[in-house]
């Protein structure tokens, strides 16, 4: 996950342009701006995840090199009409693979461990439902015709894209992660463990990308839609032990309003979603603080695998980078955030 802090390159004045991502593979890719073309890599991207014809702000040193790729501001979006959808996410396909049992297992038996059993059934005319079980464990998959409503939250996809006409709505655990750890605290199972339901999301995603989906859509992220590269690259290594990669699965912006900055999705991660209030919207270093400060508490939330506690107080280094192998920084100097709790809402308070 490409998040915030990361370095802004060489000191200077430099020149901004409006760039489009042209190429993007994962690792590296072309930026086109100011009618030159920019190689980039991971590194250079701030704050965002790189997708192909998305539009993003050039930073360019006096020597013409680029210093980073940003977004035309913090990402901004509307608090998404409160739902419980099916699955965790759904992939986007372009033809349905029906109730062919072999075509599900040829997708998905990457995905199954072994003694793990599918069963396949037709469920109406254009809907199918794949049961997968093994001891601890019980998958739902349901195939069924996907309708672009215009509640999906496309910032990130190209402009005008159409979207495939095929769902896979997937469901690796009937209890959504951080409401386990509410409801039971400390005996609740990790969710980033070997068994861990967010883990086991991963697996069965990246069988799902690797087998023809295009898209996904974060359901509980507000239905954030992703391109299927942009998807695999959050997620990285899903079998790295070490890595938990909270940012495939969850969305952060602001209000409409610039009031304040919070995260969609968590849940899903294994934690509660977090907010922060916003006193000058038109200060960047606020912005950028307060999104540094939204993701260091989810960061704390999956590495320790616990929810926050009421009252407590935790510190943001000016410089911090979050991965899905933990956060990094090299400031001795950050900022005090002090955490109320409401419900399964967080509220920071900067201090």
């Amino acid at each position: 996950m490409t998040g915030p802090g990361s370095s802004p390159g060489p000191a200077g004045a430099p020149a901004v342009f409006l760039a489009r991502i042209s190429r993007w593979d994962g690792a590296a890719g072309i930026a086109e701006a100011g009618g030159r073309s920019f190689p980039f890599t991971a590194r250079d991207v701030v704050g965002f995840h790189p997708a192909e014809g998305l539009e993003a702000l050039a930073e360019v040193a006096s020597d013409g090199s680029l210093r980073r790729l940003t977004l035309p501001g913090h990402p901004m979006r509307s608090e998404p009409a409160p739902a419980r959808p099916f699955g965790w996410v759904t992939a986007l396909a372009p033809r349905p693979l029906g109730p062919d049992p072999t075509a599900w297992r040829a997708l998905l038996g990457a995905a199954l461990p072994p003694g793990g059993r599918l069963g396949v059934r037709r469920i109406s005319a254009d809907e199918t439902l794949l049961e997968a079980r093994w001891p601890g464990a019980h998958v739902l998959l349901r195939e069924r015709p996907f309708l672009a409503t215009p509640d999906l939250e496309r910032r990130l996809l190209p402009l005008a894209a159409s979207l495939p006409g095929v769902g896979w709505e997937l469901l690796p655990a009937p209890v959504l992660p951080g409401e386990e750890r509410r409801l039971i605290g400390a005996e609740a199972v990790d969710a980033w463990g070997a068994d861990g339901a967010a883990r086991r999301a991963g697996l069965w995603i990246r069988a799902l990308l690797g087998g023809g989906a295009s898209h996904l859509v974060l359901e509980h992220a507000g239905r954030l839609v992703l391109l299927a590269p942009a998807a695999a690259q959050r997620w990285g290594d899903v079998d790295d032990a070490e890595a938990r990669p909270f940012g495939a699965l969850i969305d952060w912006a602001l209000e409409p309003g610039h009031g304040r900055y919070r995260t969609l999705g968590m849940a899903t991660a294994g934690g509660e979603d977090v907010e922060i209030a916003i006193t000058h919207p038109n200060s960047e270093v606020e912005l950028d603080s307060a999104e540094s400060a939204l993701l260091f508490a989810c960061h704390l939330q999956v590495r320790q695998s616990r929810l926050l506690e009421e009252g407590e107080v935790f510190y943001v280094p000016k410089d911090v980078r979050i991965g899905p192998r933990g956060a990094t920084a090299t400031a001795r100097t950050g900022y005090k955030y002090l955490v109320h709790r409401g419900g399964a809402q967080i509220t920071l308070a900067r201090g």
